[in-house]
Parts: C-alpha cells; sequence; structure tokens
C-alpha cells in the first residue's frame, strides 16, 4: 500500500524599502508529493527513540484484564450480545460516577449499532480490545428527557428495527406498523409526569445517527467519561465476560 505526504513551501516576500515595518504577502506556494511505502529507507535514530516507548505501549495494551467464555458480536435480530454488553457496562460504570456528582440516578441506557466497531472473541479481553470496539473518543452524558421525548426516542427504535444497544429499557415492537408497546424503564411502565436520565454519548446527544430527540434536552449532565474507559475499568474489575441475549427490545407475537 502506497502513502503520500504532501509538502507546501510557503516563499514570503518581505518589503523593506525602509526601516518601517512593511506588510508581509505571499509570493508563491509550491508542493511536492513524497511516497511512503516500502522503499523508503528506514530511520535508524528514530526507530531507536521510539521502540521504548512502542514496546510500552503495546505492552500495556495487550495485557489481559478478562477473558471472555463466548463470542461477543452484533449478530441477532433487535438485540446483540455485544450491544447488551456495552450497554449494560456503559450503566453499571458510571452510575455512581453520575450519582456522586449530580446526586441523580440514570434510568436507561441508549447507544448506537454502528458505534461498536469490532467483536468481543472468546478468549483474552485486553486494553486493545476497547480500542477496537470504540475507536473513537466519545464521552459518556446523561440527557434529562421529557415524556414526550422519550417517545420520540422509542418510535425511532420501532421505526429503525436495528439492534441498538440499551439497558433497563424494554419494549416490544410491531413488526408490521413499526410501532413499540410494553415500554418499560426498570421493568415500570413509562410515567407521562416525569422526565427520564437518559445516559448516552456526546455524538448521540448532538444528533448523530439521526437521534434528534437527545437535542435540547431539559437538562445536560457530563460525566468527563469515555465510553472506552468504561470499558476497559470494567474489564479490569471481572474475572470473565458472558452477556446473553434477554428480550429488552423483540417482535410481538
Amino acid at each position: 500500500m502506497k502513502y503520500f505526504i504532501h509538502f507546501s513551501v510557503v516563499i514570503f516576500l518581505i518589503l523593506s524599502s525602509s526601516c518601517k515595518q512593511q506588510p508581509i504577502s505571499v509570493s508563491k506556494v509550491t508542493t511536492a508529493q513524497k511516497k511512503i511505502d516500502s522503499t523508503l529507507a528506514e530511520n535508524k535514530a528514530i526507530d531507536s527513540f521510539i521502540a521504548p516507548y512502542r514496546d510500552h505501549l503495546n505492552k500495556t495494551l495487550d495485557s489481559v484484564l478478562c477473558i471472555a467464555v463466548k463470542d461477543h458480536t452484533k449478530k441477532g435480530g433487535l438485540e446483540s450480545t455485544l450491544g447488551n454488553l456495552i450497554a449494560d457496562i456503559s450503566l453499571l460504570q458510571t452510575s455512581s460516577v453520575f450519582k456522586k456528582k449530580y446526586s441523580k440516578d440514570i434510568d436507561f441506557v441508549l447507544l448506537n449499532h454502528g458505534g461498536l466497531r469490532a467483536p468481543i472473541l472468546e478468549g483474552p479481553v485486553t486494553a486493545r480490545t476497547a480500542f477496537e470496539v470504540m475507536p473513537f473518543e466519545n464521552e459518556l452524558v446523561v440527557a434529562e428527557l421529557s415524556f414526550e421525548k422519550v417517545k420520540e426516542l422509542t418510535v425511532y427504535l420501532a421505526q429503525k428495527q436495528r439492534a441498538h444497544p440499551i439497558s433497563n429499557l424494554q419494549l416490544t415492537l410491531d413488526k408490521t406498523t413499526k410501532k413499540a408497546k410494553n415500554i418499560k424503564v426498570d421493568k415500570k411502565p413509562l410515567d407521562q409526569g416525569r422526565s427520564y436520565f437518559v445516559l448516552t454519548t456526546d455524538y448521540l446527544q448532538q444528533g448523530g445517527d439521526s437521534m434528534n430527540f437527545f437535542k435540547d434536552p431539559i437538562a445536560l449532565y457530563k460525566t468527563d467519561y469515555k465510553l472506552r474507559n468504561a470499558m476497559i475499568d470494567y474489564f479490569k474489575s471481572v474475572d470473565t465476560l458472558n452477556t446473553a441475549l434477554d428480550k429488552r427490545m423483540y417482535y410481538a407475537e
């Protein structure tokens, strides 16, 4: 595979007819293309300098934190083992942080199916695993949504009919009408008289993946906790990973 780096050289023309400082203007711009492939000679001095840092980073990333007893993937219908796992981790790891910081409780979690970029395969789980699953710098945030906004959220899930990761939220979908039914938060029906604290990422809260119901919430709370870091902290705290499908979202019979 070939890569190219473009170098730009800007030549400035400085007008200095007297001691008085003159304006600086661009006279000419030139570019050059540098091929990056196997023909490029190795700089041994630079490689020797970064080698200890590279080795330390790889050792940190590849240290085993826990063991996955089976594959966790996005395969499935309206839920997946990977989605359930990451949503549950987000809720578990953030709840105490949010409670301590804001004296409030998180009601449920909604992430996005497309944001999980790799499976967690059976075997050793490392920090590198977390970077592969979540390569983005997404931060976990809590949006306080009105009852009406939560209803919009469930309409979105019903229409998309995709395994978006959820936790502490249950609903059934009508495949034909694409409507949500039997909606429950923490195993209780939605309460029209209250708002809900929904854990998600800053990307989704800003309308990513067309989740526009997250925009303009009643209040927005930052956790200063990246989703990837929540995953790593959880991996360090357990011996094994073993998540199952439990009908959080499923088609009504």
